[in-house]
């Protein structure tokens, strides 16, 4: 047991790796404040401001904002996001294999049956949509469901009597 390891266990604490924007990030403790996690991704080296709105990703797939003076039970491999305040970016997703642009960081189910629709995609409101993961699994993402937006999400929508 190396000097740090033996001290950071005799404080009761232990060192997370979880990632912000995909950037390794290391915090002493079982949980942090949004504040404290934007503080340590900073401190190595992740290019985010202190007032980046910061997004967890639940183990559903979901996300939900981290307010600064939250706290977060941390868990190994936890996922992060820090985007700018009222940033508007535009992602690209594909639905039926049809891209459809998105501009924001989150979308709700109707909100991406409705974009995808009015971009020519051929589904109506009352179809199922499903994302599919990068594992080859899928979940059904409901019409009042938030979904974190990122470049080449995928998703299908089938129709409500459709049994394949």
């Amino acid at each position: 047991m190396t000097d740090e390891q033996f001290n950071t266990e005799k404080e009761g604490g232990r060192i997370v790796e979880i990632t912000v924007n995909e950037k390794l990030v290391k915090i002493l403790g079982h949980a942090a404040t949004g504040e404290q996690i934007k503080v340590a991704a900073i401190e190595q080296g992740v290019h985010i401001a202190p007032d980046y709105i910061l997004w967890e990703e639940l183990p559903d797939g979901n996300v939900r904002e981290v307010a600064n003076r939250e706290e977060v039970n941390l868990r190994e491999h936890h996922k992060f996001t820090a985007v700018p305040p009222k940033e508007r970016h535009e992602v690209t997703i594909t639905v039926n294999e049809m891209p459809v642009k998105l501009k924001g960081h989150t979308a709700t189910g109707a909100e991406i049956k409705a974009a995808a629709i009015a971009q020519g995609v051929a589904i109506q409101p009352n179809f199922v949509l499903q994302e599919e993961l990068p594992n080859g699994t899928s979940r059904v993402v409901g019409d009042n469901d938030r979904v974190h937006l990122r470049n080449h999400l995928k998703f299908t929508a089938i129709g409500p009597d459709d049994n394949s």
